[in-house]
């Protein structure tokens, strides 16, 4: 079960309420067990599962990573200008004894240490980057795991003390984390029906092309639960992802692998009127309206219907939407097993049947048509859309530290992974090329279905058939990804002058989006050798649809040296 928010909308909060990770907080309050203040809290990715003993396991950045975040953060700090994110700037901070001080002449601004540094260093940032790596004792920050009996009745109260400290780089033990994984006794966690492991994402920040949300969504064992405000729902960034997954061809809300769960605050939903300028009977009624104009909006958006629940953390019945949550979860398992208890009947229904005959004549009319099929829709289309166009769109509306950031790891930045969104650009060229060819071979199928409706084996094949193509389609889209990321990729390592040019443009003035975005396009387009790179993406993509579509479609139509 996957979690994924804006920053600052509850996530965590809603999270640790429904699944009972609380501990006893202020007056008795209960409150998370993990750090949730707001936003801007969490330093990592964070993933629960069921295990014998509380336990914490930290996968911590490799330390080049880390001196790259100081070094924005000193270049920051130097001009003035946003520099790394606030929970990780607190955590440097806090694990070099840098914390900013109160300024007693002027309450609105705090002194920092680390701009009398840079004085001090006479304007050199290196020799300030070097200092604060080792009043960080990296090598001291070694490690990576803990460990507590299950048998332990403060085993929360540990677990929440051990992740704050960590996570705030207040345990001189633990470096950066780069993903934290929490290990829980089945009897701390609310119950559920089935084991689940839970993944609170990092909040979502401007860009919601990130590699880890789409993996996640397009996992078919893995329930997306996607959080949004109430006076807002559902989110702009929420939107904007349900409608990047969409392009992508991703069947997670098809098969009704997401969830959007409203989160309101107060009374917010005794404040919301329906279409008449009524305000709501009461909590419920609040829900069912705003639910309403939810739907309307995802249909409007071309994105379809998805299940929209409600969860206010101080008012509503945690118990009721964990147990909702939950037959989400059964209903992603229910459409396997009921798959493969027709897959199973079928295949016996098939060699047992008296119509022998005329099943067996159907069968070869199918395979005929298969041949048919693949003949005619083999070859994809000519592109439809640039590689790098994603890329374009994510530089023109990101932010300008991110895109920094991601330039100086020469394009490897999670917040904003330039080899991932040049894969998802390929994806969404290889799903429009292959869309057209994906209805007619669905029409196709469903004529043959139509025609062999009096035999129940048949049209029971088909719709196996159907449902297999449907899976094949998602693997070829996976791989196009794949195909666009590893295919461009050794040509941007290659490309010294490309990557100096981009950083040497940061500090330049207004307009530093539009500028990379012109220089980036400018390379893809301009650059001969790419045209190498767009054939072989080409070829390796009629080779993936042919390999993982039609040769399939092929073999499971045809009848064999039985027939």
């Amino acid at each position: 079960m996957a979690w994924i928010g804006t920053v600052g909308v509850g996530k965590t909060t809603a999270l640790s309420n429904l699944t009972n990770l609380m501990i006893p907080g202020k007056n008795g309050i209960p409150q998370p067990v993990f750090p949730a203040t707001g936003g801007r809290t969490t330093t990592s990715e964070v993933v629960i599962r069921i295990a014998p003993a509380y336990g914490i396991a930290v996968e911590p950045k490799n330390e080049d990573e880390i001196r790259l975040l100081v070094a924005e953060m000193v270049r920051a700090t130097a001009e003035n200008k946003g520099g790394i994110s606030t929970e990780l700037d607190r955590a440097v901070r806090k694990m070099a004894d840098l914390k900013k001080k109160k300024n007693p002449e002027d309450i609105r601004n705090q002194i920092d240490p680390i701009s009398a540094m840079i004085a001090l260093a006479g304007g050199t940032q290196d020799d300030v980057v070097e200092e604060i790596i080792n009043r960080m004792r990296l090598d001291e920050r070694t490690e990576t795991q803990l460990i507590l009996s299950e048998t332990n009745e403060d085993g929360l109260n540990w677990l929440s003390k051990n992740i704050t400290a960590i996570n705030y780089g207040q345990d001189s033990r633990f470096s950066v984390p780069q993903r934290v994984t929490v290990f829980v006794p089945e009897s701390a966690v609310r119950r559920s029906p089935y084991e689940l492991s839970i993944i609170d994402t990092k909040g979502m920040h401007v860009t919601t092309e990130r590699s880890d949300l789409q993996a996640l969504m397009n996992d078919q064992r893995t329930l997306t639960v996607l959080c949004c405000g109430f006076n807002d729902a559902p989110g702009a960034d929420p939107m904007k992802l349900m409608k990047q997954i969409s392009e992508l061809g991703s069947d997670a809300i098809e098969r009704r692998r997401v969830v959007l769960l409203v989160l309101p605050q107060g009374d917010q939903a005794m404040k919301i009127i329906d279409d008449s300028g009524d305000p709501p009977e009461s909590v419920e009624h609040g829900y069912a309206i705003r639910a309403a104009q939810v739907e309307d909006s995802l249909v409007e958006a071309g994105i379809g219907r998805l299940p929209v629940l409600f969860f206010n953390a101080i008012e509503d019945s945690a118990p009721k939407v964990w147990d909702q949550l939950n037959d989400h979860v059964g209903i992603i398992r229910q459409y396997q097993v009921e798959r493969l208890a027709r897959f199973v009947g079928l295949s016996e229904d098939l060699v047992t049947n008296a119509d022998a005959a005329r099943i067996q004549q159907a069968r070869a009319a199918i395979a005929a048509e298969a041949l048919a099929m693949a003949k005619a829709y083999g070859p994809l289309p000519s592109s439809a859309r640039p590689a790098h166009q994603t890329l374009i769109n994510e530089i023109k509306s990101g932010h300008a530290s991110s895109i920094a950031a991601s330039i100086a790891r020469r394009g490897a930045w999670d917040n904003f992974e330039i080899f991932h969104m040049i894969g998802t650009g390929v994806r969404t060229d290889a799903n429009r090329r292959s869309n057209d060819h994906m209805l007619k071979i669905t029409g196709r199928l469903e004529a043959l279905e139509e025609k062999f409706s009096a035999l129940p084996e048949v049209k029971g094949l088909i719709e196996t058939l159907q449902e297999d193509i449907a899976d094949w389609r998602q693997e070829f889209l996976s791989r196009a990804l794949s195909v666009g990321r590893n295919t461009f990729k050794p040509y941007l390592d290659g490309s010294i002058e490309f990557w100096s040019d981009l950083r040497a443009r940061y500090g330049g003035g207004g307009g530093y989006r539009d500028d990379i975005a012109d220089m980036v396009a400018t390379w893809f387009e301009e650059t001969p050798a790419l045209d190498e790179a767009r054939k072989r993406v080409d070829v390796r993509l009629g080779d993936a649809w042919n390999e993982l579509v039609i040769d399939r479609l092929i073999e499971a139509t045809e009848l064999g040296e039985e027939g």
